[in-house]
């Protein structure tokens, strides 16, 4: 048994020291592979091959080369990457242009296999000429307003083409990225004219896709240095679809691709009352009693202010009266409030089927003052007066609430308590422009307007609730109301847009002051 024990222990002993543990002290390696060698050489000439070698200072691994690399001018065609130990080979299919300057850009697609250090925008530049072109682009790209790069930001040179649809999807003959300032430098490229197209590349496919913000310029020539600046925009192209329409439950209920500010629906009948369910989805009732197909005309304001318009063919559901009589309204607060501000505050009920009357009692103190409005599928009610501790309570007895088709609503008892001025912060700001014709903007953090004005100076908010704010304006040049995006097609740039240089924290019981936007 003692035997037994000792060969087990001497066991353990030998396992424990041959364990392999990390040294310990040093610097941790954060460097990135160094390049000791590459064929062909940068700024070589007639080259032909197919192939480039990288040799490292250190074993390396591929990190997505393949769908990464960006090659200027493009080629058509895939990537074979192979790597053995600290040395890549990059292998392609397309047969290069003649007396051509290429560069190979390895993107962030290797890195080493200790530390996963990547290298990153390292390129090889090679002509399969005599010469190598010595033609570049130095410029600055200002990203989205309110925002700052994008890291997907590219701009891309493309052969000018008749219309500016042309170069959506189509491969541009150079293209470079951004630095995290916005610079961009793309060099070697061949004399002649080109379209210079920026974009934020969402997918990273180095093309332009319509949903993709932009800056277009177009038939440039390029014959030494080209020095500009872009400033990418929103554009028109990228306004939301409708993506279905159905009709169920006595109404028709759309739904769309993105976020609207702002939709109106007509057909022959005149105008529908529309319901909005959230951000993308909207539904009308059966107001007018059609029995056949209609033609809905559709126009709509997207979430980033780009309007649009078009028609669909819908048909109501035939109404069963007495199957559906006894089918309930439901009275829903949108806001799911349980408190009121203080002095003034609104709250709003949407009811999803068309009512023409609000039978609604309310009991307050008789200091507080209120009116309802009705939208005939919402309503809102504004309250003035109210104090903190204040309690007002909501009554609408069953059967109080008649829809068009019949419906009624359940007994409806809401009570709602006045909250203390000490849980809002409050906001002043003051506007400072030469602009005669501009719109205030206040957006929350679930990008709600919540504060608008027009052509003011001095602006005095009360009661916010805690959180973070943006605050914006833009020129209304058009004067139609709604912000307008870049149309590339007409060539009309976006209006302008200004932020505030920083988003406005509002905490409870603090007066943020002195703010100041200048434009």
């Amino acid at each position: 048994m003692r035997v037994f024990i000792l060969i087990f222990l001497t066991i353990v002993l030998y396992v424990r020291c041959a364990n392999i543990v990390a040294p310990s002290g040093g610097p941790r390696d954060t460097e990135a592979p160094k390049v000791l060698n590459v064929v062909p050489k940068n700024g070589s000439t007639n080259y032909k091959n197919k192939n480039l070698y990288v040799t490292f200072d250190e074993d390396i691994e591929n990190n997505q080369l393949a769908s990464k690399v960006i090659v200027s001018p493009t080629i058509t065609g895939n990537y074979t990457v192979k790597i053995k130990k600290n040395i890549l080979r990059l292998q392609w299919a397309d047969t290069l242009k003649e007396n051509t300057t290429y560069t190979f850009n390895l993107a962030d697609g290797i890195k080493d296999i200790t530390e996963y250090n990547t290298l990153k925008n390292y390129s090889v530049t090679f002509s399969t000429g005599p010469d190598i072109d010595s033609n570049k682009i130095q410029s600055v790209v200002q990203p989205l307003p309110g925002n700052t790069i994008d890291v997907n930001t590219k701009v891309m040179l493309f052969p000018v083409q008749d219309s500016v649809l042309h170069y959506i999807r189509l491969k541009p003959e150079y293209v470079g990225t951004v630095s995290e300032t916005g610079l961009i430098e793309i060099p070697y490229i061949k004399k002649g004219r080109y379209t210079i197209i920026a974009i934020n590349d969402y997918n990273k496919n180095n093309t332009w896709n319509f949903n993709e913000p932009v800056d277009i310029h177009k038939n440039i020539e390029i014959n030494g240095i080209f020095k500009d600046s872009f400033h990418i925009q929103e554009t028109t192209l990228d306004t939301s679809k409708l993506q279905s329409a159905n009709s169920s439950d006595k109404s028709i209920k759309f739904l769309f691709t993105k976020g609207l500010q702002k939709i109106i629906i007509k057909d022959a009948s005149g105008p529908y009352i529309i319901t909005k369910i959230n951000q993308r989805e909207f539904a009308i009732q059966n107001q007018y009693k059609i029995r056949d197909t209609t033609i809905m005309q559709i126009s709509i304001v997207d979430s980033v202010g780009i309007r649009s318009e078009f028609k669909k063919k819908v048909k109501f559901k035939t109404i069963d009266s007495q199957k559906d009589k006894d089918s309930i309204i439901y009275i829903e607060d949108i806001n799911k409030k349980s408190f009121l501000k203080p002095k003034l505050d609104s709250i709003q009920f949407t009811t999803f089927k068309y009512v023409d009357s609000i039978p609604l009692t309310i009991e307050a103190p008789k200091y507080v003052t209120y009116s309802i409005t009705n939208n005939y599928t919402n309503f809102w009610i504004l309250f003035k007066g109210q104090k903190e501790g204040d309690s007002i309570i909501l009554n609408a007895p069953k059967g109080a609430f008649h829809s068009i088709n019949t419906e009624y609503n359940r007994e409806l008892r809401r009570k709602l308590l006045t909250g203390e001025e000490k849980e809002f912060g409050n906001l002043t700001f003051e506007i400072v422009s030469k602009e005669k014709e501009y719109t205030i903007h206040i957006t929350d953090s679930r990008k709600t307007i919540i504060y608008t004005a027009y052509n003011q100076a001095r602006h005095h908010i009360k009661n916010l609730e805690p959180g973070e704010y943006v605050l914006s304006a833009f020129i209304d040049t058009n004067k139609n109301g709604v912000w307008d995006a870049y149309n590339p097609i007409r060539e009309i740039p976006a209006e302008p847009i200004y932020y505030y240089k920083e988003k406005l924290l509002i905490k409870a019981n603090w007066d943020i002051e002195d703010i100041q936007m200048i434009f």
